[in-house]
């Protein structure tokens, strides 16, 4: 009985000892070498390697903001943002809560105008950080006091994305908006 369980252990060694040695070979000899080593093996993989980790603005984009709000604050999302005139207090909105603001928006390429309440003369109301507005408002609205009124560059991936808004918003463009938050309850 001990015999037999000794000689299945010295089986299983010497079987395993025979596939590290083929592995060995194969790995030193470059048997199965490809053909253009450090190119993607399938079209999966080239997908992946050809995604950017992390968006990125267009060379054009980057140009305007280096030339008109060079001095903005950065997020670590990529939004940026100028404040205007400080707000009062320290209380911010919470999540769920109803923001009210008055805003302009306008594309960060040339300029146009593309949406503002203050053409309705009407404000805009809606719950902050549900996702009922893009993400870039979201994240910008949480961070506001009342009162406050900024000017903010929403990156293409925190607007309306890849596909953009079209006829209104192209594909890939980031967004300059002068947001003015009135209330929030």
């Amino acid at each position: 009985m001990v015999k037999s369980s000794v000689m299945r252990t010295l089986y299983i060694f010497l079987l395993l000892a025979a596939i590290l040695v083929a592995i060995a070979f194969v790995a030193r000899s470059g048997l199965f070498t490809r053909q253009q080593p450090g190119e993607p093996a399938n079209k999966y993989m080239r997908e992946v390697m050809d995604t950017p980790k992390t968006p990125q603005l267009s060379t054009e984009e980057a140009a305007v903001i280096d030339t008109k709000y060079n001095t903005a604050s950065v997020t670590a999302s990529g939004l940026r943002y100028l404040i205007r005139t400080p707000g009062t207090g320290d209380a911010k909105p919470q999540r769920g809560q109803e923001a009210t603001v008055q805003y302009e928006g306008r594309l960060l390429r040339d300029g146009a105008k593309f949406d503002s309440s203050y053409d309705r003369k009407e404000p805009f109301t809606f719950q902050v950080g549900v996702g009922q507005v893009i993400a870039g408002w979201d994240a910008t609205v949480l961070d506001m006091k009342k009162g406050e009124k900024r000017t903010v560059i929403i990156p293409w991936w925190l607007a309306y994305g890849a596909r953009g808004r079209p006829p209104v918003i192209p594909p890939k463009a980031s967004l300059v908006f002068d947001i003015e938050l009135l209330d929030f309850r």
